[in-house]
């Protein structure tokens, strides 16, 4: 049964699915092309403002800098100067952890979809089968069951889709809570939002807001980066935070598109380590 008023919305998620796959088509590739290049590893790298120029077109960048600074004064209020809002510890680690992996199950139909469209099929049935254990052994995702069996968790978006298939990444974005996007990103994410179970469950519009709104604070996919560029700038390691987070954003997406290892696939292991203050006298040597 298609509770009322959603046929509207089935209509058009199909509609822009048929969008995406003419630009597709339309693009003269009638299968995946492989990533041209991969992301450069970031762990211990120099994260200097001039490493060199983004390979990302930011034209709007004095508006995109103007966000920024807007959710880094939000972040800090909330967060600490050290964290951002997704990592902040006054949230216990094991909550900020279900509520990342509940998302995170949410998002697997449109993993499944993009998986199709990508022709992966054996990581189309891993991802069924991840969504179907998650969401029953796994209290509605909140425990990542499937992972113990197995079955590791991929992430596939409608913007990695058209990048597959040749499409660039077009203007960088910054938005406010969600962190840097472009607008093939934006597009993609869009229409994967048409596969989310939140979409078609009875719920009120103030409601289905409100879990957005959580969503993109805890469990976005830029907290990983979003938190070692903060890290970066109070370590000294970087004068430019925006430069540098929009590089890895780059960065990021590039592995996703290469199907390679990527901070998305674990948020929560960029956070920042909870050091106890030393004792006095701790840490020196007798004698």
């Amino acid at each position: 049964m298609i509770f009322p008023g959603r046929r509207r919305y089935i209509g058009a998620g199909w509609t822009l699915v048929a969008i995406g796959a003419g630009v597709v088509v339309a693009s003269g590739l009638g299968c995946p092309v492989q990533a041209r290049e991969l992301a450069p590893d970031r762990s211990g790298a120099d994260f200097s403002a001039s490493r060199g120029p983004t390979q990302i077109s930011d034209p709007l960048q004095a508006v995109n800098r103007g966000m920024f600074s807007v959710d880094s004064t939000v972040n800090r209020i909330v967060a600490g100067p050290t964290r951002i809002l997704g990592t902040v510890k006054w949230i216990p680690r094991p909550v900020r952890h279900g509520l990342f992996n509940a998302f995170e199950n949410l998002e697997e139909p449109a993993t499944l979809a993009n998986d199709l469209m990508q022709r992966k099929g054996r990581r189309a049935g891993e991802t069924t089968a991840r969504f179907a254990v998650n969401l029953t052994i796994g209290l509605a995702g909140v425990i990542d069951v499937a992972d113990k069996f197995g079955l590791k968790r991929t992430r596939e978006d409608f913007g990695q889709t058209l990048a597959v298939y040749g499409i660039g990444p077009g203007p960088y974005f910054y938005v406010p809570l969600s962190g840097p996007t472009t607008l093939r990103d934006s597009v993609g994410g869009f229409v994967d939002g048409y596969f989310s179970p939140t979409r078609w469950l009875p719920m009120t519009v103030l409601e289905r807001r409100g879990i957005r709104v959580i969503k993109y604070g805890v469990a976005p996919s830029t907290v990983g980066i979003r938190q070692v560029a903060r890290g970066a700038a109070v370590s000294g390691e970087t004068n430019d935070e925006y430069a540098t987070l929009r590089q890895l954003y780059y960065d990021q997406r590039t592995a996703q598109i290469a199907d390679l290892p990527n901070l998305a696939d674990d948020p929560i292991a960029s956070e920042p380590a909870d050091r106890k203050p030393q004792k006095a006298g701790a840490g020196k040597r007798g004698g």
